[in-house]
């Protein structure tokens, strides 16, 4: 399904803190996870490798930089005349400058061209002291170079948290080089939309309001690819566009002023999308048509898919990344490289050449880890439909998927998923949002940051849409959030279990859910319905029900079993329809409700009166099936219970001496601004903390501040521990700290 809002033809043109620097393979077609050989080698996380040891020479090394934090970068220009040979070929033209450290050590950092006869030199320092450069070497060989300047620096102060890391004590989360937290709060910014201020502006206004994460696309439409930079390219392949890097130097250092550490995604997959003609044409947000490597176009790559074989491709895709590993390499605020967005949308991709990307995948792993010397971390992304047990995963430092769901709340909470093998990696949702991308009021940013919150101990949920953001000012929701996750310290817990609360109250609501998963193959069809929250495992069904164009993805009816304390309605709700038509039958007890839906002239959204099919269910343990016996695909928007379940219900993570909590009204929450809401009030039961006196601090959620504070004194862990809520009209979030328990998150709880 396109989602991104990148058609070809419409081109959508730190604070540093207190301290101071002074003075190929053949291609095969195979099914996900189907790769025949073991991607396995030395290329784990965390470059305890040979492979990850440029940067030293002499005593000390990227070492260094581990458990101590870092200081500003320190950089030096000099002139090199009468060089034979590409400048942007770090095969053909190595230079690099011999720095002597304040400990005596040597380091050697690569140094980049940047136009006519200038070479740089950029160094991140892991200590206080004096640098010295000692001598620029071309090639290995001791060159004599005109102007340098600076020669040496004195670096003084409080160093800055450092690079991000995979936390060794728990390999779920990340952790700063100084041992600080580091929890991703924030949103995509991935190119600079019309009518909207430039991104260094935007991440200011991030950083104001609480976010420390985001991610950019190194794209062409907003010139931001170092050798594509348009429709009308004159780049020749193989070399960096100087205004392009310019541009680049100014995007870090607003990161670094704003703290904001971001994604910096090397590719795209409309890069090698292509529209009808080609083997596995995707049509994806297909670029392929003006991509400056096609043959059409003057370049070398006959098809798309070639690009992840092609050894010239490759070898071009790596003389770009040492280059970008030269010039912005030095910078901890990128947070990782992000080798592809949404890979799955390629040619490649669509043609389940997943032999052929995974071992891309590893190719360009092994090289970053080769030659970054500090140690960034890599990743790459995929919208559902990856398993993550796949081999593309399989050689990066953390996994980010995306999710455009019809229901946020249940996508979001499934995240990470089950896999056939456990991944010991971080996992957030890199991208999310409503699966229309309307989203005025930010309702789906705001359901999809808070079920993150309660559920994921790598990081938030990261909203796409950056212009609804902007234009509808909807930075308060990242507020609330930041300022709930400092004063109650969730991200320096360790242990916590995520459970859905009992609650009991007065008054019952409808239990509304829907599938989680987006256009994919279902695994499971059987759910069961209780009344305490979302179906386990409903985040991995499929939204779109299929007919018989691809009845092998939806083969069985989806089933649920529910349980209606007295007679009730089930309603089924759909917002999409398939140019073919479809047809929506539910049935039960030997009734049967459906609706068919005509053939039209493109995919098409129901009418109000007739976007939901309801059936009446007897009370007691009941089988419910949906099913579309229709030509092809509907999309299910939601499936409701009506007065199935309590008003509130509350998401929680649970630990022995802390527990925090999520409680919203089921019927109110996503209701729009201008309704008027009736509230509800309940009573939570919290289990397993440990004997002692705690303190209970209700969060007002639309107004960012404590409401209500109150002791708990548990005296028996085995016992429930029953809190009354205060009146809620649409959700207010709590947290239970246990007497002498410290909230701080200036450092890891495990190391």
């Amino acid at each position: 399904m396109v989602r991104h809002p990148i058609p070809p033809i419409r081109l959508i043109p730190l604070l540093l803190g207190a301290f101071a620097l002074l003075s190929g393979c053949n291609s095969a077609q195979q099914d996900y996870g189907g790769f025949s050989r073991s991607l396995g080698g030395d290329i784990g996380s965390g470059y305890n490798s040979s492979l990850g040891n440029s940067y030293t020479s002499g005593r000390g090394g990227p070492e260094d930089l581990v458990n101590r934090g870092t200081y500003p970068k320190i950089e030096t220009s000099f002139k090199l005349t009468g060089i034979k040979g590409d400048p942007f070929d770090f095969e053909q033209v190595a230079v690099f400058v011999t720095l002597t450290k304040p400990d005596g050590g040597k380091v050697d950092v690569p140094a980049f061209y940047d136009g006519s006869d200038t070479w740089r030199m950029r160094f991140t320092p892991p200590s206080k002291g004096k640098y010295v450069v000692e001598k620029v070497k071309l090639n290995k060989e001791i060159v004599h170079e005109d102007k340098l300047e600076p020669k040496d620096w004195t670096v003084s102060g409080e160093p800055a948290p450092g690079f991000v890391r995979v936390d060794k004590g728990d390999k779920t989360r990340f952790i700063f080089d100084n041992g600080s937290r580091y929890y991703p709060l924030g949103h995509n910014q991935a190119w600079r939309s019309n009518g909207l201020p430039e991104i260094p502006a935007l991440f200011e206004t991030m950083h104001k309001n609480g976010e420390n994460w985001s991610r950019v696309w190194m794209n062409h439409w907003d010139s931001k690819n170092l050798d594509w930079t348009g429709v009308e390219n004159k780049t020749p392949p193989g070399q960096i566009d100087l205004e392009v890097a310019k541009k680049w130097d100014t995007l870090l250092e607003s990161a670094e002023k704003s703290q904001i550490y971001f994604q910096l995604v090397l590719q795209h997959h409309g890069q090698y999308s292509s529209k009808a003609g080609h083997k596995y044409s995707n049509n994806n947000n297909a670029n392929w048509e003006d991509n400056p490597w096609n043959s059409k176009n003057g370049g070398f790559l006959q098809s798309p898919e070639d690009f992840f074989t092609d050894p010239k491709a490759r070898r071009l895709t790596k003389r770009k990344l040492y280059y970008i590993l030269a010039r912005y390499g030095y910078s901890p605020n990128v947070l990782a490289w992000e080798l592809f967005n949404e890979v799955e949308g390629t040619d490649a991709g669509n043609g389940k050449l997943w032999q052929d990307i995974a071992m891309w995948h590893r190719e360009m792993a092994i090289f970053l880890r080769q030659f970054d010397g500090y140690h960034h971390l890599i990743t790459t992304s995929a919208a559902n439909g990856i398993p993550l047990d796949s081999p593309v995963w399989e050689t990066v430092d953390y996994l980010q998927t995306h999710t455009y769901p019809s229901d946020v709340i249940s996508a979001v909470a499934g995240v990470p998923g089950d896999t056939k093998t456990k991944s010991e990696k971080p996992h957030f949702v890199g991208e999310f949002g409503s699966m229309n991308l309307k989203d005025a009021e930010g309702t789906a940013l705001h359901l999809g940051l808070w079920t993150s919150l309660m559920r994921n101990p790598s990081g938030a949920a990261q909203y796409w849409d950056w212009d609804n953001v902007e234009k509808a000012n909807l930075y308060s929701h990242f507020r609330s959030a930041r300022d709930f996750i400092d004063a109650s310290g969730i991200t320096n817990q360790s242990g916590l279990v995520n459970a859905n609360l009992p609650v009991e109250t007065s008054e019952k609501a409808g239990l509304r859910f829907a599938p989680g998963a987006g256009y994919a193959t279902a695994k499971q069809n059987e759910f069961v319905v209780g009344t305490a929250g979302i179906p386990a495992g409903i985040e991995t069904y499929p939204a779109f029900l299929q007919g018989d164009a691809h009845r092998e993805m939806t083969p069985k009816p989806l089933t649920l079993q529910v349980n209606f304390a007295t007679p009730g309605t089930l309603r089924v709700t759909v917002n999409q329809i398939s140019k073919s038509g479809a047809t929506l039958k539910v049935a039960c007890s030997g009734k049967t409700a459906k609706h068919e839906y005509a053939s039209s002239n493109a995919d098409f959204s129901p009418k109000q009166e007739d976007s939901t099919v309801a059936l009446e269910v007897p009370a007691g343990t009941q089988t419910v099936t949906i099913e579309n016996t229709g030509k092809d695909w509907l999309v299910i928007k939601s499936i409701e219970l009506s007065d199935y379940a309590p008003a509130l219900t509350a998401m929680a993570r649970i630990g022995k001496e802390y527990a925090v909590a999520w409680v919203y009204h089921r019927t109110n929450v996503d209701a729009p601004a201008s309704q008027t809401l009736t509230p509800a009030t309940g009573k939570i039961n919290f289990m397993g903390l440990k004997k002692g006196k705690y303190r209970v601090t209700w969060w007002d959620i639309a107004n960012a501040k404590s409401l209500d504070t109150s002791d708990l004194n548990v005296d028996n862990e085995k016992q429930p521990q029953w809190l009354s809520t205060p009146p809620v009209n649409r959700d207010v979030a709590l947290y239970i700290l246990k007497e002498g328990v410290k909230v701080s998150t200036k450092k890891s709880a495990k190391r």
